[in-house]
């Protein structure tokens, strides 16, 4: 099935825009990583984590867009849908301050409101650009929970969000626009998606350091 403007037939490296645009995400991934300190990997394991799964959506990515072998769509899909879940119940943790008890009920909540966006949601964009709309609807979520606490992380969840929206147009635009742009725009999705991983990761490290020196500030 061709899925890609770029891929007009099956096999190894037809896409070599969307495959290498990929690579976005490993460099989004190296400059979050280059902000963690490698001697507190304890304290923020799951900030190194949040990078190395950057890293591992841009692997996947890859590969799948270099091979267009079926199988390799589930394992870019597991990679997005990792991310989205850590960073998800890392902001309840981190931001909100819930513990384990709060955490369940915070993702049981969660698991609702998204399962109502995909019922109600038509699939009338290209790609299965739609199924991508409710962790829009997450992101939009988190800014006001994030500005009682973080105003400057709710920007960054704000600044996150706008490039989500336009990367969701550009990605249903792909298909559409293949009869004049023969490499279409799924390249660009990349990019644009890479940048705002990084906003986010990059946000949330900012976070933290902000939420460590205000409680060595407290105890002083």
């Amino acid at each position: 099935m061709i899925r890609y403007c770029e891929r007009d037939a099956a096999g190894w490296f037809a896409e070599p825009l969307n495959t290498v645009s990929g690579l976005a995400f490993f460099l989004s991934a190296w400059q979050a990583w280059k902000q963690l300190e490698p001697a507190r990997w304890r304290e923020h394991w799951d900030l190194h984590l949040l990078a190395g799964l950057i890293a591992l959506v841009g692997a996947t990515s890859v590969l799948w867009h270099a091979s267009g072998l079926e199988w390799m769509l589930g394992f870019d899909s597991a990679a997005t849908a990792a991310f989205v879940a850590l960073y998800w119940s890392v902001f309840l943790v981190r931001v909100r301050g819930l513990g384990w008890l709060g955490l369940l009920v915070g993702w049981l909540l969660t698991a609702f409101g998204l399962a109502v966006l995909v019922l109600l949601l038509p699939n009338v964009a290209p790609g299965h650009t739609m199924l991508y709309v409710p962790l829009l609807g997450l992101l939009l979520a988190g800014m006001p929970l994030a500005a009682r606490v973080d105003r400057r992380l709710a920007r960054d969840l704000l600044l996150a969000s706008s490039l989500f929206a336009l990367a969701l147009v550009i990605r249903a635009l792909d298909l559409a626009l293949c009869t004049w742009l023969v490499v279409g725009t799924h390249w660009l999705w990349h990019l644009l998606t890479a940048g705002l991983l990084f906003i986010l990761v990059d946000g949330m490290i900012r976070h933290v350091r902000l939420r460590e020196r205000q409680v060595r500030a407290d105890a002083a």
